[in-house]
């Protein structure tokens, strides 16, 4: 008798037998993995190609799909964004825009299923950050007092602001991230109520966050956003970023039904900015991966082709020398070993070849990892979410050792099977002995052999159409020479208040960058080629109605008269922007191809006049010029109007200039002469055009070349499994 809870004498006894031949089996795989070390090596070196693609694809998956932002409850952190109808040629549809401010209000107040919510200002907010050092500019933006609780994270020195901060309406206190404390301020432990000035304002910093809190994803400092000024009071005026977090118990559908509950009463109460709008919500952590999210598992599948397929190579090779050792297996099944202890024998070899081949992957990993990283530019890194933190850590580490296990279990159950179940292993002894169980084992190779040459044809054909898709993308003519020096200033609203002040300092930018040494041209252009912030939007042609749903719509770009010149755009009918376009003449615009084409089909739009809003006055068309592709990824030409800067100068702008040689080596001239026209204008995203069009097509880029190096592991697989 034992006592009740203990295990008897023979539970235990099996139990030491059990790990008594379990450590035996791995002795002997040792011992014969060690007698044949051609088969060893050829088997570690395949599961480790498999095995280390897996961990380096998996560092990435972790740090930008599974736990992209280093929140709690992220499934309860939700997006809510506004719907409305969208117009346009193919019909009215729904789309999601920001919400108007004083929708934002309400929700606040009318819910009751967000523990809380907060609000962004959506478009962003450019510090010019000067009085300590070289003026510099950081990457900002305007956010309610509410936002740092919300993400449960706390300031690494000193506080967030208060809601008492945010009533009066002006940028007095800010809160900068780990890094710009680190690049801008020398890492100071000092920093918290130091004043600075930014955009011209004096303001105190009261807290430096954590290094590990990125968001929005690429910001540099926060401020508060008032919600009493007038501003704020739109509902037409759509501006904000709204998240909120879910209470306890609460579900992402319940929320929904709350938001059309809400919605459905803000439309009775305003129906001249409500009526057709609702709310739509979303998981935080979906909506900030965006575009990347389908690139990223593209790769992960890839690579665990070329996982299976490794499993594939090695159950070959096991299964052609469990034939070469059928008479040594059928001796010990004579001497009395059952048909598991033989299976269990191929499978402890099959185990520990992964585990090698686990050990030789995460070496691969540990240099992988960093070249990945490495190799992404350093503006993606700064603006995707997750890539800075892409590393190989321990559940990268976790993720190798069980993929080396499953691998080897994956690829020795065949052999173990086969090894095991032959009809009669005793005819094994009889010399020149055929049996049945021959012909299994070569469907079996044959079967793996076609599973080999399926998967590297899969992969080979994946990578062959994305590495065409890329070159096709990068090939296309973009309508413009981008071997230019391209770089943004934004000017503070408190110093340059006017559209004159703003002429003005544009007119003697370009004056000075034009002077250079080795520039040919210079200009300055509201969006920036081959950027992502251009902005379309609805216009009236003069004496043409149109349809509710086929409103007129395109961008419409402040230029510089040397612009289409630097960027050796072409003229096709008409003249360009000239000096004489200046504030107090006559309002014109010259517009592209693609835009006279559809809105003047067959007919010469010169001398015909459009506006974009009312408040606007009506402009002349006075030419036509060619196309040009806006972002990388536009696979047609989007209209443009263009205007004189000089009577349309934003708050924003970029300057391009054409040079005689490298364009990057006169990017500290440019910046310095910048400087003399305002010292406290810092220049910023100094790139050439063909890099930034290089940096907008680096994710296509990057998964192109992972799966064209898988594609090739898969090749090289395939043919030594065949062989």
């Amino acid at each position: 008798m034992h006592r009740k809870g203990t295990p008897g004498f023979s539970q235990r006894l099996k139990d030491w037998r059990f790990k008594d031949n379990l450590l035996q089996d791995l002795r002997f795989a040792v011992r014969v993995l060690v007698k044949n070390p051609a088969f060893a090596i050829v088997s570690v070196v395949a599961l480790a190609l498999g095995i280390g693609a897996n961990s380096t694809i998996y560092s990435t998956l972790k740090a930008m799909v599974l736990r992209p932002l280093p929140f709690k409850d992220l499934d309860r952190i939700l997006t809510v964004g506004e719907t409305l109808p969208r117009q346009g040629i193919d019909g009215v549809g729904w789309a999601g825009i920001s919400v108007a401010p004083a929708n934002y209000r309400d929700l606040v107040e009318r819910n009751t299923v967000f523990q809380s919510m907060a609000a962004l200002q959506g478009r962003g907010w450019d510090a010019n950050v000067s009085g300590s050092g070289t003026p510099e500019r950081l990457e900002g933006y305007l956010v309610t007092p509410s936002l740092f609780p919300l993400l449960d994270m706390a300031p690494l020195l000193g506080r967030p602001f208060t809601e008492a901060e945010a009533q009066s309406g002006d940028v007095r206190e800010a809160v900068i991230s780990y890094s710009a404390w680190q690049r801008h301020f020398g890492g100071d432990s000092g920093i918290i109520g130091r004043a600075v000035f930014l955009n011209g304002s004096r303001t105190t910093i009261i807290g430096v966050m954590p290094q590990e809190f990125d968001f929005p994803v690429g910001a540099e400092i926060w401020a508060p956003l008032s919600m009493s000024s007038p501003a704020m009071s739109s509902r037409g005026d759509h501006t904000l970023a709204v998240i909120g977090r879910l209470k306890p118990g609460a579900s992402r559908k319940q929320a929904q039904a709350q938001l059309d509950t809400i919605a459905a009463n803000l439309e009775k109460q305003y129906p001249d900015t409500n009526a057709g709008r609702g709310f739509g919500v979303g998981l935080l952590q979906e909506d900030i991966l965006g575009p990347s999210r389908p690139y990223i598992l593209i790769l992960m599948w890839s690579a665990v082709f070329v996982l299976l397929l490794a499993c594939a190579n090695v159950a070959n090779l096991q299964l052609a020398r469990t034939i070469s050792h059928q008479r040594e297996l059928a001796v010990r099944t004579a001497l009395g070993a059952s048909r598991w202890r033989i299976a269990r024998q191929v499978l402890a070899e099959s185990c520990m070849l992964s585990l090698a081949g686990a050990a030789g992957g995460l070496l691969l990993a540990m240099w992988a990892v960093p070249v990945t990283r490495a190799s992404v530019p350093d503006f993606i890194v700064q603006h995707i979410v997750g890539i800075k933190n892409i590393r190989l850590d321990g559940g990268v580490i976790a993720f190798t050792a069980v993929a080396g296990l499953l691998a080897g279990i994956l690829a020795g159950v065949i052999p173990a099977w086969q090894a095991a179940s032959s009809r009669d292993l005793t005819d094994a002894l009889k010399e020149g002995a055929r049996g049945s169980s021959g012909v299994t084992r070569r469907r079996s190779r044959s079967l793996l052999v076609v599973t080999e040459v399926a998967l590297a044809l899969i992969l080979l054909v994946g990578a062959s159409l994305m590495v065409k898709g890329f070159r096709n993308l990068v090939n296309r003519d973009p309508g413009y020479d981008a071997a230019a020096l391209s770089m943004r200033v934004t000017l503070p609203q408190e110093k340059y208040a006017t559209a004159r002040a703003r002429a003005d300092f544009y007119d003697r930018a370009v004056e000075q960058l034009a002077a250079l040494a080795g520039v040919e041209a210079a200009a300055a252009v509201r969006f920036l080629p081959a950027g992502w912030a251009w902005q379309s939007g609805n216009f009236t042609i003069e004496n043409v109605v149109s349809r509710p749903n086929e409103q007129p719509r395109a961008a419409m770009q402040s230029v510089t008269p040397e612009y289409f010149r630097t960027l050796r755009i072409p003229l096709r009918t008409g003249r360009f922007l000239a000096q004489q376009d200046g504030e107090e003449s006559p309002p014109v615009t010259v517009i592209t191809e693609a835009m006279a084409r559809r809105y003047w089909p067959g007919g010469d739009p010169i001398g015909h006049r459009i506006r974009f809003a009312s408040s606007e006055p009506w402009r002349t068309i006075v030419g036509v010029v060619g196309n040009i592709r806006q972002e990388p990824f536009d696979f047609v030409f989007r209209s443009v109007a263009y205007v004189p800067m000089a009577q349309a100068p934003p708050q924003s702008a970029g300057f391009i200039l054409r040079t005689s040689g490298d364009p990057m080596a006169l990017a500290l001239a440019a910046r310095t002469a910048l400087q003399r026209v305002d010292s406290d204008q810092p220049a910023f995203d100094i790139r050439t055009l063909e890099q930034l069009i290089t940096d907008d097509t680096s994710g296509v880029q990057y998964s192109a070349r992972m799966m064209f190096a898988f594609a090739l592991i898969a090749l090289l697989l395939a043919v030594a499994g065949i062989y």
